[in-house]
């Protein structure tokens, strides 16, 4: 065997032997590098070369990126001597997560239901975060769950991480774990995570920021809060907290000693309890939502910067409101919370068969955070559509919100198809010129990583009122729920794709067989594999595995396509 090659990049290096293609080598030792379809098509992974040799693996096709002759793509090519690369297109996120070994410096409670818990980074490697990002607390059983770090760089001490947790009825961590901590006590985590965090440089002409928290989301908004109240980049702050009721506010002493400090700071609670409780100003008491109220406030929103951390329905109803309310695109940024399963929060059973491997960071809470955060994402970007926008328009649209969201890259390509291209599966050429129509059918199909996890979901939608469109969108959600039930039942991957056939006949629809289902995990699945779920002869593994289903209107030149991970648990 030769000896391997140096890959040298302006952030550091990795080695490959040769034999495998110079992406999957990267992917392999954890070096972030840009790519996105791994098929060559997408040009993604693209890098100029320094200086050394390399050689194609596979002949490029009609479909093909043509790189420029200073270039490469990474997915395509190996190594045959040392490289140097460099990417004029891409810049290497901050530090990757890590993970670290902790001590409990102290818990105590914040109100009835939310705990204070602060603790100590220890070792000699500097923990560097950003206000915005949050955590992950690695348990025994193998489970994770994310905290939001409450204080900036620094304020608790110079290895000191503050978290805000609220109790759930039927949390394992915060009722069995959480109470029994003590000083002292060791724990280990891993990150920072998050993108939800201030750009470098702010958007040409924002110069107000309004923060969106409701319960312990003031955590992740608080230290964006305080680094903003420390610049001169805002001439407003404005904060609406939303809680049942205001003792709820657990940190109102220190925001009212903020107000006037710094750039003009507001803080306003939003209250929703039942009824005896007001809100602070009698001409919002109709406004029982924090992003309803901040509406209402009349803010200039063309010059405004917005964040929002808390339950996903705020976040989403946020997102649309306030967009509805004239701020524009790309100046919303948010992090929802979803809380982790009690059930299902070990990590799986040994794989049953070759095809299922996951790597020893895999849980089952991380899959399902990365799904439920796609699903997010998938109904956001819907909401985007507007009749008029191109294909190639939308696609754009549709990774700018991804990137806001916090997904770090996307794992497969985003495809979104427009009327009569809806009938296609996504390996096939959309027409990236087509429009959405006022009275037409689009499908989204993402592939988002999310803290290093892959998230897949897909579905469709229709504008107007046609039935025939509705009908095939329902369609293909009856299709992959009918099939995920008998999968329920025992079914083989085989045999699953052979009933949904059948099903997609009763429905008035032809089951598109190009799309065979896959793999997810941690991200890169396609270390383990690239198996097809239609190929498999065995029954299919809980959470690891992705149903497809695209159909065809057998009358109307119309498709329609719906995808999620099949899942034992009630879906959500």
């Amino acid at each position: 065997m030769s000896s391997p090659y140096t890959i040298t990049l302006e952030t550091g290096s990795f080695t490959t032997d040769g034999g495998t293609s110079i992406l999957d080598a990267a992917l392999a030792q954890g070096v972030p590098v840009p790519f996105s379809c791994q098929r060559g098509e997408c040009g993604s992974c693209r890098a100029q070369v320094g200086a050394g040799d390399f050689e194609p693996i596979t002949a490029p096709n009609e479909r093909s990126y043509v790189p420029a002759d200073n270039e490469l793509l990474m997915c395509q090519c190996r190594a045959v001597s040392d490289l140097s690369l460099r990417f004029a297109h891409w810049t290497a996120p901050g530090r990757p997560a890590q993970r670290y070994d902790a001590r409990v410096v102290s818990r105590r409670p914040l109100t009835t239901g939310i705990t204070q818990l602060i603790i100590e980074i220890q070792g000699d490697d500097a923990f560097d975060y950003l206000p915005g990002q949050h955590v992950q607390l690695l348990l025994e059983d193998g489970g994770r769950r994310s905290f939001s770090i409450a204080n900036t760089p620094g304020a608790a001490g110079a290895c000191r991480l503050e978290f805000h947790i609220r109790r759930t009825p039927q949390g394992a961590f915060t009722n069995n774990i959480l109470p029994a901590l003590t000083p002292g006590d060791a724990l280990t985590l891993e990150g920072p995570y998050g993108a939800c965090v201030l750009p470098s440089t702010l958007p040409h002409g924002v110069s107000h920021l309004v923060l969106l928290a409701t319960g312990t989301g003031l955590a992740g908004v608080f230290p964006i809060l305080m680094r903003a109240l420390e610049s001169d980049h805002f001439t407003t702050v404005t904060l609406y907290w939303g809680a049942r009721q205001r003792a709820d506010c657990y940190a109102s002493g220190l925001l009212n000693a903020l107000q006037g400090k710094g750039p003009a700071f507001r803080w306003h609670p939003v209250l929703s309890g039942d009824g005896t409780a007001r809100h602070d100003d009698a001409r919002h008491d109709d406004a029982h939502y924090v992003q309803d109220r901040a509406a209402q406030a009349g803010h200039d929103w063309a010059r405004t910067l917005v964040y929002a951390c808390g339950n996903g329905a705020m976040v989403r109803a946020a997102q649309a409101r306030l967009r509805d309310a004239g701020l524009p695109d790309g100046r919303f940024q948010s992090e929802a919370f979803v809380p982790a399963s009690a059930t299902l929060a070990s990590p799986p059973a040994p794989a049953a068969h070759p095809w299922e491997r996951v790597s020893e960071r895999f849980t089952m809470d991380g899959i399902l955070q990365a799904r439920q955060r796609s699903i997010t994402a998938v109904h956001e970007i819907a909401a985007l559509m507007t009749p008029g926008i191109t294909t190639a328009d939308a696609i754009a649209r549709a990774d700018a919100h991804l990137r806001q969201m916090g997904a770090s890259h996307n794992w497969h390509p985003t495809y979104i198809r427009f009327g009569a291209d809806s009938q296609s599966p996504a390996v096939q050429p959309t027409d990236r010129q087509r429009t959405l129509g006022e009275d037409d059918i689009f499908v989204i199909d993402i592939g988002p990583v999310w803290d290093g996890y892959e998230g897949d979901y897909g579905d469709t939608f229709v504008t107007g009122s046609n039935a025939d469109r509705q009908r095939c969108a329902q369609a293909a959600r009856d299709v992959f729920e009918r099939t995920r039930l008998a999968w329920l039942n025992g079914m083989t991957g085989q045999a699953l794709y052979e009933l949904a056939d059948t099903y997609a006949h009763e429905l008035g629809c032809k089951l598109v067989h190009e799309i065979p289902g896959h793999r997810v995990s941690d991200f890169p699945h396609a270390l383990y594999g690239k198996h097809q779920l239609a190929n498999a002869d065995f029954v299919p593994g809980d959470g690891i595995w992705v149903l497809e289903i695209q159909v065809r209107d057998q009358h109307q030149p119309i498709g329609a396509f719906y995808e999620d991970v099949l899942l034992r648990a009630a879906m959500a």
